[in-house]
């Protein structure tokens, strides 16, 4: 009783609830733990990393979707590259990192206007591979008249990565 009385049986029954406490706790550190760590290694794939996104060049890249919208800033036509948005096929940019004149994934897209798609491969396909792959083919198709620039509908950033050959 004197024991008792000095709050020794107090801490016993708190230090016997411990344990419990602890591992309710540890519980709750793991669940956390793991709920970040799969966030974590979900970001990048949500991120927009994508698959075989565009031509350059005749080599296929992919990219990053980022948010960005450069359009309304002011930024000269010069500090832009040019990407082609064709509605059948993957689009073609006119430049890609090593190019000279990339400018690091600062994109205005043009839309390729036409009517007949088989039309602007006949006139486009230089390589005659089944798609437009360069701008120089784009450019063709255009030259022949059976496509146009439709102007510019979008301008952003994102980065530009080669997929390696054969994917």
């Amino acid at each position: 009783m004197a024991l008792a009385s000095l709050g020794i049986r107090t801490a016993y029954w708190e230090l016997s609830d411990q344990p419990t406490k602890d591992a309710h706790m540890r519980r709750i550190l793991t669940l956390a733990a793991t709920l970040v760590a799969t966030l974590l290694f979900a970001l990048p794939a949500s991120a927009g990393v994508s698959g075989p996104a565009f031509y350059a060049d005749g080599g296929v890249y992919r990219t990053v979707g980022t948010p960005t919208d450069l359009s309304g800033t002011g930024a000269p036509a010069s500090s832009f590259d040019t990407i082609w948005d064709i509605a059948d096929q993957m689009n073609v940019a006119e430049a890609a990192p090593g190019d000279r004149d990339y400018n690091g994934g600062r994109w205005m897209v043009h839309a390729l206007d036409y009517s007949d798609y088989d039309a602007v491969l006949d006139a486009g396909d230089l390589n005659h591979n089944g798609v437009l792959d360069s701008t120089q083919e784009v450019e063709a198709a255009i030259d022949a008249g059976v496509a146009a620039d439709g102007g510019v509908v979008r301008s952003f950033v994102c980065p530009v990565i080669p997929l390696p050959r054969g994917r």
